[in-house]
């Protein structure tokens, strides 16, 4: 499973379910590999064999300025790869290393006691140079404790202490679309629609040109994709940041039902023409597989869409990618999309290595290291490459980073989650939206109320 669908709500808790008695047993010593000096070796696991290469490149370049030697091992799939870091915790044989999930899973292994605080180790410095919004994705926050569950093992950690470093970041709402379609439509390949209208004449061209496979897919099956990935941005750059929140807000009094609101669910149902057939009986890599083998034009997704593209024969030069555009009627003429961290790198409580697995951290979170990790896996790094990117990363991985900058008024930041209730349920909303587009069981009209309707009960439940 990638890490987009991991993390398909933003900043989603990922619990992984690892107990007192793991975290005990992870004390015992193991076999972790040599010491902290030149010439000794650490050891590390992700659950991503797309890193697993690309980990192993960075590390050659590691070990000649280093001597520190680090030995990669891919463990796949994701639940396979949490019963192996269970029973590793049991019988202290954990690696020196570990690429996690972030925002969850490495909060989960840490508050259980199965990584250490690396307050101390990331210096300010190290910090900015990772980007702002993914910063804080391994800190044990008091926001975090207050709201987590008596009995998690979050209220046994001290505000403060940082489980892990962010390792790759990317945004959800891209847009893919086949530059040998778009061609074919009398369309320029190398240049995105700039407004939600022009992508609309766009695949209006391509659906015109292949009325079987010229449309949009997405993985409807799950239903969320479409809310979050498409409907969300599109409603935020037409709205703006305060009445884009103020539909969820409780109350409603600007609600979904409000001719704002239903302006947005107008503009999002207009896709309804263009979606591929048998879209919402389509899973994410479904929709993904079927859009690399030529049966739609556009997909949308996230920026980790690009490497499973990749993996299933669609290389970056075969695709124009670009982020939900905004309508030209709304307030933001422009879009930014606030990059999540996407996985997070931590060094395990029994490794005998921590200086040298600091180190390691510090190199492959550094401008030089994180692009030859990019460049090979083909996703993006939570550090911040500036003016380096496209010379670290090459001209098609660049171009989607510079869609996480821009200005503070139009950046959409999936992340943010303060003003949903707290028991949000995004399967609900996603459902309707399916409804509403392609399904057209409801109207805009209809559909506001029915939303405002779901947002309330959730404000209503919430404590």
């Amino acid at each position: 499973m990638r890490a987009g669908k991991r993390v398909l709500a933003a900043g989603l808790a990922l619990a992984v379910g690892l107990t007192a008695a793991a975290c005990a047993g992870g004390g015992q010593s193991g076999e972790q590999g040599g010491g902290q000096a030149a010439g000794q070796t650490l050891k590390m696991w992700t659950f991503k064999r797309t890193h697993a290469d690309a980990l192993t490149k960075a590390a050659e370049q590691f070990k000649t300025e280093t001597g520190i030697a680090v030995t990669i091992e891919a463990v796949t799939p994701d639940d396979v790869f949490v019963s192996k870091v269970q029973s590793a915790a049991q019988t202290g044989d954990l690696p020196d290393v570990l690429e996690m999930h972030a925002g969850g899973e490495d909060l989960e292994m840490g508050s259980s006691g199965l990584l250490v605080d690396l307050a101390a180790d990331v210096s300010d410095a190290w910090k900015q140079r990772l980007l702002p919004t993914t910063r804080e994705a391994g800190l044990m926050t008091q926001q975090r404790i207050d709201l987590a569950a008596n009995d998690s093992p979050y209220k046994q950690v001290k505000a403060g202490t940082l489980f892990s470093v962010p390792f790759t970041a990317g945004a959800f709402g891209i847009v893919y679309a086949n530059k040998e379609k778009l061609k074919a439509a009398g369309l320029d390949p190398d240049t995105p629609p700039k407004t939600w209208e022009d992508f609309l004449a766009a695949l209006k061209a391509t659906t015109d040109k292949d009325p079987k496979q010229g449309g949009l897919s997405l993985g409807l099956k799950v239903t969320q994709t479409g809310y979050n990935w498409a409907y969300q941005p599109l409603a935020f750059s037409y709205l703006g940041k305060e009445k884009f929140q103020a539909l969820f807000a409780k109350g409603a009094a600007q609600g979904f039902a409000s001719p704002d609101g239903v302006k947005t669910l107008d503009l999002y149902s207009k896709l309804t023409p263009y979606w591929m057939p048998g879209t919402t009986s389509l899973g994410i890599d479904e929709a993904d597989i079927a859009f690399a083998q030529g049966k739609s034009a556009f997909n949308v997704g996230g920026t980790f869409t690009l490497a499973f593209l990749a993996q299933n024969g669609m290389t970056p030069d075969k695709v124009l990618a670009f982020p939900i555009p905004p309508s030209t009627e709304g307030v933001n003429k422009e879009i930014v999309m606030s990059p999540l961290a996407l996985t997070s790198l931590g060094v395990t409580a029994t490794s005998k290595n921590r200086e040298a697995a600091v180190k390691w951290l510090d190199f492959v979170t550094s401008p030089k290291g994180a692009g030859v990790v990019a460049k090979t896996s083909l996703d993006l790094p939570a550090t911040d490459l500036g003016a380096e990117a496209e010379t670290l990363l090459g001209p098609d991985l660049a171009s989607l980073q510079k869609y996480f900058t821009g200005a503070p008024e139009a950046s959409y930041d999936a992340g943010d989650t303060t003003f949903f209730p707290s028991d949000y349920d995004q399967v609900k909303p996603g459902n309707l939206m399916v409804r509403l587009t392609p399904l057209k069981e409801v109207t805009p009209q209809q559909a506001g109320p029915e939303m405002d309707k779901i947002m309330g009960s959730m404000w209503k439940s919430t404590q």
